[in-house]
């Protein structure tokens, strides 16, 4: 009788340490690995400063954290432009209109005379949660959509699905405190990935196949830690690939930029 006390203890003991090891990978990812590079394709970089690229980051990130891709697009030529919102502790709203007028300011800054020239284009790249403040602005902007200055469009790691590990954390303490947001990150057909209307345009998507150890068995496929390969993927994508790295990393391994940098020049990731 004793034992079998003894082995309830133990295994309740170590429920709890499983949970509050999740919740603490949880935290350091939400707030919290280079990979070879991809040849860029050589393009012509006066033809670049004749666009721009409006990078939009993550969940709990900040213009801040997306300097590294950021750096690298521009350095290729383009004109770069990183939203900066607040996600955390936001209601889904607040973030959707605070992300939209932030992007309208990018369209703004972007230079008017080149924007009007031929060859000129705006492109779009969001990363995570960026992908999704994407495909809502650009619901709403048919004039962008519809217009020849129109670019192309990257999600990278986007929950276009919902992410499997909101909806584990959806039923903990931890989710609803970090606000409407992320609550909206579900798998639920109610939530924000399930309410956006599918793009009407061309696109490309990035997802990453590296897992935490401590989150990927929430996953039944491959997945980057926080989302899985199939809740990146939409129908009507112009071009997909994987590569071995975890979401986070997604926002600043070269390799992933040069990947981007790829699309915009030619639509597809890979040089042909």
């Amino acid at each position: 009788m004793r034992d079998t006390i003894v082995k309830a203890k133990q295994k309740t003991i170590a429920l709890r340490t499983s949970k509050t090891s999740l919740v603490v990978v949880f935290i350091a990812v939400l707030f919290g690995c280079s990979r070879s590079e991809v040849p860029i394709k050589d393009s012509n970089y006066a033809l670049h400063q004749k666009q721009q690229v409006i990078i939009v980051h993550g969940l709990a990130r900040s213009a801040a954290s997306m300097e590294e891709m950021s750096e690298r697009v521009a350095h290729s030529g383009y004109q770069v432009c990183v939203v900066d919102y607040p996600t955390l502790g936001q209601a889904i709203d607040k973030t959707l209109h605070e992300s939209s007028a932030q992007i309208d300011q990018c369209i703004h800054k972007f230079n008017r005379e080149l924007s009007q020239v031929d060859g000129s284009n705006v492109h779009f790249v969001g990363h995570s949660l960026g992908g999704l403040v994407i495909r809502h602005y650009l619901a709403q902007k048919n004039s962008i959509t519809h217009s020849p200055h129109f670019g192309e469009v990257v999600f990278v790691g986007t929950p276009n699905k919902g992410s499997d590990v909101a909806d584990f954390f959806s039923s903990l303490w931890l989710l609803p405190l970090a606000g409407g947001t992320a609550a909206s990150l579900t798998t639920h057909s109610e939530s924000l990935p399930n309410s956006l209307p599918g793009p009407n345009y061309a696109f490309g998507v990035i997802a990453g196949t590296y897992s935490y150890p401590i989150l990927k068995y929430m996953f039944d496929n491959s997945n980057d830690g926080l989302v899985s390969v199939e809740s990146t993927q939409l129908a009507g994508m112009q071009d997909f690939v994987a590569v071995n790295i975890t979401h986070d990393s997604l926002r600043s391994d070269p390799q992933v930029t040069d990947l981007i940098v790829n699309y915009l020049n030619q639509r597809r990731f890979v040089s042909q």
